[in-house]
This record gives structure tokens, C-alpha cells and sequence, in this order.
């Protein structure tokens, strides 16, 4: 939610508003989401003037986001702290590839199908948790791009799978 000026109207953003889409991979040797997001949303303000230049990672960092800085020597430690961000959660439906990624307060980020393979499954059960990854990153092509330039966002997510 983003306030407009001290007198303006709330603004609610839903998953329909967002256009993400979910693709599970691994990052750093973890299973991860990565959110892609064809658009960016900005909130400009009466003057156009940018007030927020990219709502998502204003909305995910003001939840707990932490950013995604890749660290030299990934042999040493991982890029992601534990535990995970408190009020987060996830719930994959394996048979019909259903995703929900929910915001600490229950409004949902993403809201959509992800498929995932045997591997990714196995390893985010045996964690119990999932790191979700946003940013301005298109299309699979502008992941790595996105997280070299240190413009992405993380959250660790608690998780379940259904079958």
C-alpha cells in the first residue's frame, strides 16, 4: 500500500495489477522463485514526478524484503539469511501447478500457476521453506542481469507442498 501525499487516496495493489509470473530454478544452490514481471509499476505524483519507481520491490521490501547482493565467494556461505521473513508463506498445488505466495498482512503477491521438477520439489520439502526472488527481471533472460546489478529483492518463505 502507498500513501499519495499526505492527503491522498491509499493505493491497494492486487496480483491481477502486479502481472507476475512464477518460475522455480535455483540460485546459489537453493531452490528458488523467481517473480518475472513484464512491467514495472510506478507511482508518480500530482507533478509526475516518480514517488516510488518500482511498487513491487517498495511493497516486498516494506514486508521484510532483504536485497539480493551476490556475494564473491559463494563457496563460503549463502547469499540468503535464514530463518524466513516472519509472516510470509507459500502453498504449491503439485497436481495442477497452483502457486500462492502471501504477504505477511494474507494479501497475496502472486497468485498463479509455476511448474517445477522432482529436484526443486524434494529439496523445497526437505527445507521447509523457499526463497522468493523479484526484481526487474522480463523474462528469464534478465534474471541474472537483474541480480549482477544488485536490483533484486529477496524473501525466505515458509512453504508447503500439496499433492
Amino acid at each position: 500500500m502507498k500513501r499519495h501525499g499526505a492527503d491522498g487516496p491509499s493505493l491497494v495493489v492486487g496480483p491481477g495489477e502486479l502481472q507476475l509470473a512464477a518460475q522455480s530454478g535455483r540460485f546459489d544452490e537453493e531452490p528458488v522463485i523467481f517473480m518475472l514481471q513484464p512491467q514495472t509499476m510506478q507511482v508518480r505524483d500530482s507533478f509526475g514526478r516518480v514517488e516510488t519507481a518500482d511498487l513491487l520491490e517498495e511493497m516486498v521490501r516494506a514486508a521484510g524484503g532483504q536485497p539480493l547482493i551476490p556475494l564473491p565467494d559463494q563457496a563460503q556461505r549463502s547469499t540468503f539469511v535464514r530463518p524466513c521473513t516472519p509472516g510470509w508463506n507459500a502453498r504449491l498445488r503439485v497436481a495442477s501447478e497452483f502457486l500462492v505466495v502471501r504477504f505477511p498482512d494474507d494479501g497475496s503477491l502472486y497468485e498463479g500457476t509455476m511448474p517445477t521438477d522432482d529436484a526443486w520439489r524434494r529439496d523445497v520439502e526437505a527445507a521447509g521453506d523457499v526463497v522468493v526472488i523479484t526484481g526487474p527481471m522480463a523474462d528469464l533472460r534478465s534474471i541474472n542481469p537483474a541480480i549482477e546489478s544488485s536490483l533484486t529483492t529477496y524473501v525466505r518463505v515458509k512453504v508447503s507442498l500439496r499433492r
